[in-house]
């Protein structure tokens, strides 16, 4: 019997990612760690600190140009042409709604909205 409940492919990307929690309004933590998974809804995060479920977190991931084609995230054809063959940083924001030894899962926020941060060519 398979028990997936998940509507949206899942890949298996590992990518950089650095998560940002505020505990108040004058302190926050960041973490540099890996998305172990990924799709358009959500990420399972490497990590050993316990964020507290259902806390609101902000996570930027350091994407490529074909890892994008393949979340299918939305970006304007002038970000897509500065990306291709590159990296960004791209950010938004989730919930945390699972915990585990290994890290915790995500959900993105349904609003959420992808945007490059910062461009890296690639050497030639």
């Amino acid at each position: 019997m398979n028990t997936e409940q998940r509507d949206r492919k899942r890949f298996f990307l590992n990518l950089e990612a650095k998560v940002v929690y505020r505990r108040t309004a004058k302190d926050a933590l960041t973490i540099n760690t890996v998305a172990a998974n990924i799709s358009s809804s959500g990420a399972f995060l490497k990590t050993l600190h316990p964020f507290p479920m259902a806390s609101q977190i902000q996570i930027n991931f350091h994407v490529n140009y074909e890892d994008l084609k393949k979340l299918k995230f939305i970006l304007s054809l002038d970000s897509l042409r500065r990306i291709s063959g590159g990296k960004i940083w791209v950010t938004t924001t989730g919930v945390v709604v699972r915990q585990e030894d290994d890290g915790v899962g995500i959900i993105f926020d349904t609003d959420y909205q992808l945007t490059p941060m910062n461009t890296f060519k690639r050497d030639k």
